[in-house]
Order: C-alpha cells, then structure tokens, then sequence
C-alpha cells in the first residue's frame, strides 16, 4: 500500500452536530425530544485493514477512522455525531504493569493479554505499580497511546470530538493480569491484600486517564474519557468498565468496585458504566454517595446479545431513576431485520417502566448497501418518534 496522507476530505456541519448533541443533552434530562436519539453509525473498513493494523499504525486507524465518518455523515440524516477512535485494544494497564499483547488476525477480534503474569497472590503484592508520570508514559503500550493521540491532533486539528482509549476498571485489569481462578478466589479470601492492592492500582487507573485526557487536551472534546463512541453531555465524561461483576453479587461489588470506581467518577464526572452482561450487581450500578444524590452514574453501556435474557429485569432496576440504557447491538450475533425487532421490543419494555433506551448500532458497510442503510435507519427512527411520544418526559 502507498504511503497514507489522512486529511479530512468532507464537510462538517457544527451547527447541525451541535443540535443533535442537545438533543442528547434533553433526553439525559428526560426532557421532551421529537424523537429518542440513536446510536447508529456506520464502519466503512474499505481498505481491509486487520485489527492489529488499526491497532497498532497510526496512520491506518485514521483513515479507517475518516473513511467511517465521511460515509456516516453522507448516509445517516441525523443523530450520528462524528468521532475519532483511536484503537489499541483493552490491554493498556495490563502492559503498563509487565503483561505481552496478544494480536488476533480478525478484524472483528481485538487484542488480548497474552497471559497472566500473577499466579499466586505474593505475586501481587510484589508487583511494581508505578506512580510517577515520567515512568507511566514509557510503559507498556503508553508510548505508542500518546503518539497515537499525538497524530490525530496533528492531522485533524481536534475539528472532530474523539473517544477515549480503553483503559477498563481496576477489576478489568486485574483479571487480564492474574490467573482466573487466582482472582475470582482472592476476592473471597484475600480480602485485605486485594484492597490494598486495588487501592495501588486505582491510583494508576486515575494517573493514566489523566495523562491520556491530558493528552486529549479538552474533556469537551470527547465522547467520554473511555472506548464508548457515544456522546455524554459536559460534566459527564467519567467512564469505568467493570465486566468482571457479572460473575458475582452485590456485596462484592460494593466491597471490591464501587470504592475504586468511585475515584474515577470523583476525578472526571458521573458519566457511564459498562458491563457486557449479565448484570447480578444492576441494583447498585447508580448511586455512590447516599448523602450527595449528584454522585450518580447517569448512564449504563451493556451487551445486548448478553443482557437479552434478563432484559425485562433488568430494565425495570432503573425504572424512576432517570438513568439512559444504552445497548449494544453487535451485527455478529443478528441481521438487520432481528435488529430492528430487537429494538422494537427495546422501545416496548422502555415504555413499559419509562427508561430511555438508546441503541448503539455499527453499521458494516460491506454487508449493507447505500439504500439498505437508509431504510435501516429510517425504520429505527420510525420507531424512535414514537417511543418519544410514549414516554413520560419534562
């Protein structure tokens, strides 16, 4: 392949953008919109790069990045807000700390940990967790992270809002970097020396997105501090993914998340929270101060394909709470036609217990045509208007 010249090579309407970002900022509100905003966008992967391309070149996760936001904004007629995602996979802490990356050939995969590097829970309380920036920025894959944030600036002159990276939550880290079985028994009788060592983690949790954002140069800028490519409203911006808790309760997520997720949350804003599913801890998701109601998680980021059994349950914990679901619809488990189906049956049960329910929607433009895009998104906007008239909003 020649060598990549990104540039932006389209038009940016700001006050258009700008229009569907306050519709966003009504309905985190629950105030009255003329239709519920969707997540749709489309992934334009032309030039066939793999993961671990897009990953890893710079150069090429750009001009994915601009080949999806031109063929999103001249098919999608509203509610798409253009963004960059700068892609290193899930692995960023984990690297930081001593782990290898593991790179899959897909393109649907993203990189992994090679394998755990603690085995028994002495090995986790040696591990080196460093704390001086000057350190951090030369670990793992941080380098290559800052260079990455670095060009993106450069070519796109911030003209576009960007996601975060994925950096997780403490406990995302954790069970990448310690033996399964070694983490799921620690938090069981290792109670003392895992909140010691998430308490060392959660430091490096906050200095990193601190480096990153910094990076960034303006929270505003972002959709949030984290991987999720939906747009969160000023002063929202915290982000923290905990999939770990769908593998055990309540009472420990509240001892062994909830006191280091807060950290988070306390540094750049009560925004989302991301678990695949399912979701046994769905209860205590939201509230982290009982005295100070503003300490609150806005809104929740899950797996459609992995909350789909629980779904009327689930919906209903946050029934009352104002909270905005959104839901990933990943295009691997179902097509176009059960898609809509599913968030039909979304709208049905969001009504039902009064939750905005918002779909996150990539669209894979080698498996739609043009016109097949429109009418996809013309039937969830169909929907989306009705669902809005429904629903019981200021």
């Amino acid at each position: 392949m020649s060598e990549i010249n990104n540039k932006i090579d389209f038009e940016l309407n700001y006050k258009e953008i700008e229009k569907r970002k306050d519709r966003i900022r009504k309905i985190w509100q629950y105030k009255q919109v003329d239709h519920i905003p969707l997540g749709i966008y489309i992934i334009d992967n032309k030039e066939k790069f793999t993961r671990k391309e897009i990953e890893t070149e710079k150069e090429k996760n750009l001009r994915f990045d601009l080949n999806s936001i031109k063929k999103s904004l001249n098919l999608l007629p509203d509610d798409y807000i253009p963004f960059l995602k700068p892609e290193v996979g899930c692995t960023t802490i984990p690297t930081i700390l001593g782990s290898k990356v593991s790179y899959t050939k897909d393109f649907e995969n993203y990189s992994t940990v090679e394998e755990p590097i603690v085995f028994k829970i002495e090995d986790l309380e040696k591990l080196d967790i460093p704390r001086d920036k000057n350190e951090i920025i030369k670990k793992g894959l941080m380098p290559g992270n800052l260079e990455k944030i670095n060009y993106y600036k450069t070519v796109t002159k911030g003209l576009i809002d960007t996601t975060g990276l994925d950096i997780g939550g403490v406990l995302c880290g954790s069970v990448d970097i310690m033996d399964t079985n070694l983490f799921y028994m620690s938090l069981i009788t290792e109670k003392e020396k895992m909140l010691n060592y998430l308490g060392r983690l959660s430091d490096l949790y906050i200095k990193v997105q601190e480096i990153l954002t910094g990076e960034v140069g303006d929270l505003n800028k972002m959709t949030n501090i984290d991987w999720d490519v939906s747009w969160y409203p000023e002063g929202s911006k915290g982000y923290v993914s905990d999939d770990p808790c769908a593998n055990f309760g309540v009472s420990t997520f509240e001892t062994f998340s909830k006191p280091f997720n807060k950290k988070m949350y306390d540094r750049f804003g009560y925004g989302g929270f991301h678990n695949c599913g399912p979701h046994p801890c769905a209860s205590a998701y939201l509230q982290y101060d009982e005295k100070d109601i503003r300490k609150k998680v806005r809104a929740i980021n899950c797996s459609l394909q992995f909350t789909y059994k629980e779904l009327d349950k689930y919906i209903s914990v946050f029934s009352g709470s104002n909270t905005i679901l959104y839901f990933l619809f990943e295009e691997e488990f179902y097509n176009s036609e059960r898609a809509i189906e599913l968030y039909k049956e979304l709208v049905s049960k969001g009504i039902k217990y009064n939750v905005v329910c918002i779909p996150s929607y990539p669209l894979d433009a080698s498996l739609h045509n043009d016109d097949d895009i429109s009418d996809i998104f013309n039937e969830f906007l169909k929907t989306s208007k009705e669902y809005a008239l429904s629903l019981k909003l200021e």
